[in-house]
């Protein structure tokens, strides 16, 4: 596991952070600001791409969560794919944004929760659509609590992870292998993977199928 972080920062500092983000334009509410403009956005459309080729393989898909949606600029390719979405994230602001940017979408439902502390308990969707956003649960505890809430919410998930970055990431980010994610999901196995480079930077996005352990 590659660790990033040599001190966690606190719950409080890391929701500060992303209300701050959320102020900024444009996509780098939820990329690196340091990043070109058409670099992000070639990044975003090519995302879109393999989230939607994983979603296809899937067949019919009538509910999707979307974990972490941030402004929602994955949300339409998955309501796309599914008859029903809820996207989650934890940041007021942005689900302010998403939901301005999706108002045109039917079947979609916006909630404020974390991935760790998920609400569900007696319901599983068909899929779990997670783009870039484990890598910000820092904490060891917290990240094994995450992946026990999606493998118990979902039957499939679409992960999307930076694996590798030129420019080390900043203290709010922790890279991890998709193997160590497989390790973290109980029951999972992985289905497809496919890379995404950029930048000097390498992400994954896999599909990875849940088994229901409860």
């Amino acid at each position: 596991m590659k660790v990033q972080a040599t001190q966690v920062p606190a719950p409080d500092e890391i929701a500060d952070e992303w209300r701050r983000r959320a102020e900024r334009p444009g996509l780098a509410r939820v990329m690196r600001a340091s990043q070109p403009a058409e670099l992000a956005e070639g990044t975003t459309v090519r995302t879109r791409q393999l989230v939607t080729h994983h979603l296809r393989s899937l067949g019919p898909i009538g509910s999707a969560l979307e974990i972490g949606c941030g402004m929602g600029r994955i949300t339409p390719v998955i309501a796309a794919q599914a008859d029903a979405v809820t996207a989650i994230d934890m940041t007021p602001r942005m689900l302010d944004l998403a939901r301005a940017a999706c108002a045109h979408l039917p079947g979609v439902e916006f909630r404020q929760s974390a991935v760790q502390r998920l609400p569900w308990r007696d319901k599983r969707f068909d899929v779990a659509v997670c783009v870039w956003v484990l890598m910000h649960v820092l904490d060891d505890d917290e990240i094994a609590r995450a992946c026990r809430a999606i493998a118990g919410a979902a039957r499939h998930l679409v992960l999307v992870e930076y694996e590798h970055a030129d420019i080390p990431v900043g203290r709010y980010s922790r890279l991890r292998d998709l193997d160590d994610y497989l390790a973290l999901l109980p029951g999972s196995r992985l289905v497809e993977r496919h890379e995404l480079t950029y930048g000097g930077d390498r992400s994954f996005a896999a599909l990875i199928a849940l088994e229901d352990l409860r």
